[in-house]
C-alpha cells in the first residue's frame, strides 16, 4: 500500500468514527423548586442508526429511549425525578415538580446500532432554588434612643437554598466592614468605637433542608448616624441570593432623642409661650425620654 493509499484510508476511517455527533445539550444552570424542566440533547448520527438515548442523574440512569422497543421509552425511580413520559422522547426529557433532590449534574448518552457502535455523551449540572417565602427580619429595634445608647439589631434571612446573602444600610450607606475571607470585624470611621460592626454568625438548617442565617449590626446612637433634624435614622435589611438577583428590603426608623435636644426643646417652648404654658412644655418635652 502506497503513502498515499494509507492516507486516505486514515481519512476514511476518520471519517467513519465521527458517523455520531452531539450537536446540542440543553440543561438550564438554575430553576426554582416546584417548577418543570425540559432537557435536550440533539445529535446527528450521519446515516447510522439509533440505538438508544439514555440520560443520567448523577451516574444513575432514570431514562431510556430505545426505538426498537415497546413502548420506546422507560424511566427510572430516582429521588427528585419525574420523568413526563407521554412528553418525553429521544431528544427532550421533561421532568415535572423539581424538588431540593432534583439539584445534580446530567448526562445524556447517545448510541448507534450496528455496524458503528459508536456513544457519544454530554453533562451539564442543574441547581435547583427555593426562593424566601418571607423578607428577612429585624429583631431587637427599639422605637426610641438616647443620645449614645447603644444599637444592637440582627437581621434574619427567611429560610431558602441556596442560603441567602444578607446587607446592611444606614442611609441608604452599605455597611460593609464584615471581611469575609479573615472572618474578623473591622470598624469604619473615625471613631472606630462608635461602629457601625457587623457579626456574621453560623447559618441554620431546618427540617426541610433550607438555609437561614442571621447577620448582626451594631452601632451607638451618635448624631453622626441620624441625617435630618428629626434626630431619625433609616435602617435597611436587603435579602439576595444566586444570579436570579432575588431581593426583598425592609425598612424602619430610629428616633433618637438626645439630652441637648431636649433642653433645647424645653427653652424653645417656654420662650414661645407664657408662663402658663410652662408645665405643658415640661410634660411635652418630658414624654420624648
Amino acid at each position: 500500500m502506497t503513502a498515499v493509499e494509507l492516507l486516505l484510508a486514515l481519512l476514511a476511517l476518520l471519517d467513519f468514527a465521527s458517523g455520531l455527533k452531539l450537536t446540542m445539550l440543553r440543561v438550564p444552570s438554575q430553576k426554582l423548586r416546584s417548577s418543570d424542566v425540559t432537557l435536550k440533547c440533539f445529535y446527528d448520527l450521519q446515516n447510522g442508526t439509533l440505538y438508544s438515548v439514555q440520560w443520567y442523574k448523577d451516574n444513575s440512569v432514570f431514562y431510556r429511549f430505545v426505538p426498537a422497543d415497546t413502548p420506546s421509552g422507560q424511566m427510572f425511580p430516582l429521588p427528585g425525578v419525574t420523568v413526563d413520559l407521554k412528553g418525553s422522547n429521544d431528544n427532550q426529557v421533561i421532568l415535572r415538580l423539581l424538588d431540593l433532590d432534583s439539584s445534580g449534574t446530567y448526562r445524556c448518552e447517545v448510541s448507534s446500532e450496528a455496524p458503528e457502535f459508536l456513544t457519544e455523551v454530554a453533562e451539564a449540572h442543574m441547581n435547583v432554588m427555593a426562593l424566601p417565602k418571607d423578607p428577612p427580619k429585624i429583631t431587637g429595634l427599639r422605637q426610641k434612643y438616647n443620645e449614645g445608647d447603644p444599637i444592637n439589631l440582627n437581621c434574619t434571612s427567611a429560610p431558602s437554598k441556596p442560603l441567602a446573602v444578607l446587607y446592611w444600610f444606614i442611609n441608604g450607606n452599605q455597611v460593609d466592614n464584615f471581611d469575609i475571607s479573615q472572618r474578623r470585624i473591622i470598624p469604619t470611621g473615625k471613631d472606630s468605637k462608635d461602629g457601625p460592626f457587623l457579626t456574621q454568625y453560623r447559618s441554620v438548617t431546618d427540617e426541610e433542608g433550607l438555609e437561614y442565617v442571621t447577620l448582626g449590626l451594631r452601632l451607638a446612637a451618635k448624631k453622626k448616624f441620624f441625617n435630618n433634624l428629626l434626630h431619625t435614622m433609616k435602617i435597611r435589611c436587603t435579602s439576595s441570593m444566586g444570579v436570579l438577583m432575588w431581593h426583598v428590603d425592609l425598612s424602619t426608623h430610629i428616633h433618637a432623642v438626645s439630652a441637648a435636644s431636649l433642653t433645647s426643646c424645653f427653652l424653645q417652648t417656654v420662650w414661645l409661650l407664657s408662663a402658663f404654658s410652662y408645665l405643658f412644655a415640661h410634660k411635652f418635652c418630658a414624654n420624648l425620654l
